[in-house]
């Protein structure tokens, strides 16, 4: 099974990278899994342009009118299982670039050929903040409100309701430490919350995965 894991933040190896790379440990010698990752940081990913090309001239290999980073990005989606999409926290809600990821899914929703086709895929969510009360719920949401116009199952960690939360601030305080970029890391159950949402998305696609074998066989 196929998992995508998206990285929102348009600063590399930053502490939403952290965050999502310690989440995906999740994964490490599980032979059922394979990860593709993708970093916004390094596409181009324009804004979906709502010209509704998609709804009639979509052929193979060819989803949208725009080529730029999701030509890649597509076919991959099309061949997961499940999609991971991590997101820094920006003016209390998830940040621009991500949001423009996630307009460009349009086509799964009116495609010609990709109407529906990520349907019954496991979606899961995560999101750093720089402090307390400063929008990780609303981002998280965001995502989530994705995935459920999508028709994917919504994964939700045990340590957390919308999806996996986190400071890079001490204590989700503000306070800074100049010689430590990556806080995050410092967020015990953040942290936990990351790894528990990738094994909830893991298991869902698994559970699912066993269903439409039964399916198949009957």
């Amino acid at each position: 099974m196929k998992i995508i894991a998206v990285n929102g933040s348009l600063v590399p190896g930053g502490n939403v990278d952290a965050l999502l790379e310690h989440g995906l440990g999740e994964y490490d010698g599980d032979p059922r899994f394979e990860v593709r990752r993708f970093a916004l940081a390094g596409l181009e990913i324009n804004p979906c342009r709502q010209c509704n090309w998609c709804l009639r001239k979509q052929e193979p290999g060819r989803y949208c009118s725009q080529d730029d980073g999701m030509t890649d990005v597509y076919p991959e989606l099309l061949d997961a299982s499940g999609l991971i999409v991590a997101t820094p926290v920006h003016i209390g809600r998830l940040s621009g670039t991500t949001a423009d990821f996630l307009d460009r899914f349009r086509v799964f929703v009116h495609g010609n050929i990709t109407r529906g086709a990520m349907r019954n895929k496991v979606g899961g969510s995560l999101a750093v903040a720089w402090f307390r009360n400063a929008g990780i719920e609303q981002a998280l949401i965001s995502i989530n409100t994705a995935f459920h116009v999508l028709g994917m199952v919504v994964a939700t960690p045990d340590l957390g309701v919308h999806g996996a939360g986190a400071f890079s601030s001490l204590d989700g305080t503000g306070a800074r430490d100049g010689r430590d970029r990556l806080l995050v890391k410092r967020d015990e159950i953040g942290m936990a919350s990351a790894r528990s949402l990738a094994y909830r998305v893991g298991e869902l696609a698994s559970l699912l995965e066993a269903g439409r074998e039964r399916s198949e066989e009957g």
